[in-house]
């Protein structure tokens, strides 16, 4: 095999891509990773085989889009015309004409899903030569050569979207990945469709390396524009984030859904609304990630969106944590405070929190509502030495 693509490439960069794509992605992939790396950037094959992959990627999407509108097989065994009269048959003759004759449809079908399973198969063999292109470790080929191939898995992604295009998505989605990273020009028009790709991705095979991967890619999400309509199927897989395990387990995670508070103000209140809503339910361990996810949000937010986070929501969280339906909602509430009390020798912290709390727990401490007063000591307690920083430092 290694002979044969070998002999391809010596041969013609179109030889060698007609001949690497009848084979599967599975049994090749080594060898092609030896041929693409073995090319030199003075050969030929540096301009010409991104010429061959963008001719032969056209050819496979254009296949591929003509085999999605006509999925359905032709009828085997049509209607005869209306004009034509009944004819009798034995009984036999028709069993054994109706078992061919599903026979036959049984075999199109197969025959059409083996022709879509050979064009995935091909598209995979290309999408995974344009990845080793690009990760040349000689940089023998030109983004601006590259750049119409990623375009053109890109563009397409969603038309691949199918339990079968599994493998053919996370390769165009590696190859997105990979050219953003290596921050290559035109890198801004590989993420509209591969980011949330991948980010729906994480959330669906709930796996740590999908995770670290969306977050690697964090700052490709300042591209979309978060006040307009069409973008409302992103927002709400950020939304989901939030209460994803997964995202609450790991650093990664976590210092993502921290990031997504700076995306819009719209999304940030979307999201502050979620992690409110889950307060009565979460277990310690997610209302401990909650509030150190707030305190990363609160620390690098710019001035609008801190003010939402203090007044709109921290300030929210202590007065619900003092006024408190029961004594297990109060306490959920001051686990997620904890995340800024802990932090309190960060700049800026003390003073936040004396003054969001500390007009409102000493006059509950006041009242005549028990609950209320004892809601207010556990809240001192956990703030104590509640104090302006400013003041001791005059004194």
């Amino acid at each position: 095999m290694e002979k044969r693509l070998r002999t391809a490439l010596q041969s013609s960069a179109q030889d060698f891509v007609s001949s690497a794509t009848k084979l599967s992605l599975k049994s090749v992939k080594p060898t092609i990773k030896t041929l693409i790396h073995s090319i030199h950037p003075n050969s030929d094959l540096s301009s010409s085989l991104p010429l061959s992959l963008l001719h032969s990627i056209s050819q496979f999407i254009q296949s591929f889009q003509n085999f999605r509108r006509n999925p359905n097989p032709p009828n085997p065994n049509p209607p005869k015309s209306p004009r034509s009269p009944p004819t009798k048959r034995l009984r036999r003759s028709s069993r054994h004409s109706r078992t061919q004759v599903e026979s036959r449809s049984h075999g199109h079908g197969s025959d059409l899903l083996n022709e879509m399973q050979k064009l995935l198969q091909g598209l995979e063999i290309l999408a995974h030569i344009a990845v080793l292109c690009i990760s040349h470790p000689k940089k023998a080929f030109l983004a601006s050569d590259l750049f119409p191939v990623a375009c053109a898995f890109h563009d397409n992604l969603i038309l691949f979207e199918s339990e079968e295009g599994s493998v053919l998505l996370s390769e165009i989605a590696s190859l997105c990945e990979l050219w953003w990273k290596e921050n290559l020009p035109g890198r801004e028009a590989l993420i509209s469709q591969s980011l949330p790709f991948l980010l729906s991705k994480s959330l669906t095979l709930k796996r740590k390396v999908d995770v670290h991967r969306v977050y690697s890619l964090r700052d490709a999400f300042n591209l979309f524009d978060f006040e307009d309509e069409s973008i409302e199927d992103l927002k709400l897989l950020l939304v989901r984030c939030v209460i994803a395990p997964l995202y609450l387990k790991t650093d990664d995670g976590r210092r993502f859904v921290a990031f997504t508070f700076g995306l819009s103000n719209q999304l940030l209140k979307e999201v502050l609304a979620m992690i409110r809503s889950q307060i009565p339910f979460g277990r310690k361990s997610m209302l401990e990630a909650y509030g150190e996810i707030l305190f990363r949000a609160w620390k690098s937010a710019e001035p609008d969106l801190k003010d939402e986070i203090e007044n709109g929501f921290l300030q929210g969280l202590i007065e619900g944590a003092i006024h408190g339906s029961s004594e297990e909602f109060s306490a959920s509430i001051r686990r997620v405070l904890g995340g800024f009390i802990s932090q309190r020798t960060t700049e800026g912290v003390e003073k936040l929190l004396f003054r969001l709390a500390e007009p409102v727990i000493f006059r509950s401490l006041q009242v005549a509502n028990s609950n209320v007063r004892k809601n207010a000591l556990h809240l001192l307690l956990d703030m104590f030495p509640l104090e302006d920083p400013d003041s001791t430092k005059e004194m």
